[in-house]
């Protein structure tokens, strides 16, 4: 941890916070706090949002093959941030929403999605 500049020593955590305690989302959040900023530095045109314990990339296209390589982009520098803090994410908990402002296309009600994370 580091407070206003000092370096904190390392120190091993024998207890726990269960995960519904009105700390977690506190706790969250500070554990947290670089993910948004250097996925923002590392992919153009994406805005993340920390909502609870959960972590939401927002990315806005004219195309959407062209967004799902942004949110893709933004999947590997989570993960590559992830590595470097020693913090996993569990992938089977990720989900992606797409919206779109056009209305009566049925090829893009369901259009061929090939996004990995």
């Amino acid at each position: 941890m580091v407070i206003e500049g000092d370096v904190m020593e390392r120190h091993l955590v024998e207890a726990a916070i269960l995960q519904r305690s009105q700390v977690s989302p506190i706790l969250f959040a500070i554990y947290i706090s670089g993910l948004i900023k250097w996925v923002e530095e590392r992919v153009a045109g994406i805005e993340g949002l920390s909502i609870v314990d959960d972590v939401r990339w927002v990315a806005t296209g004219s195309h959407v093959n062209q967004v799902f390589r942004t949110l893709e982009a933004c999947a590997r520098e989570s993960i590559d941030w992830a590595e470097r803090t020693e913090l996993e994410f569990d992938t089977a908990e990720t989900e992606a929403a797409l919206f779109n402002r056009r209305r009566g296309h049925k090829k893009h009600l369901h259009p061929k999605l090939t996004a990995k994370i």
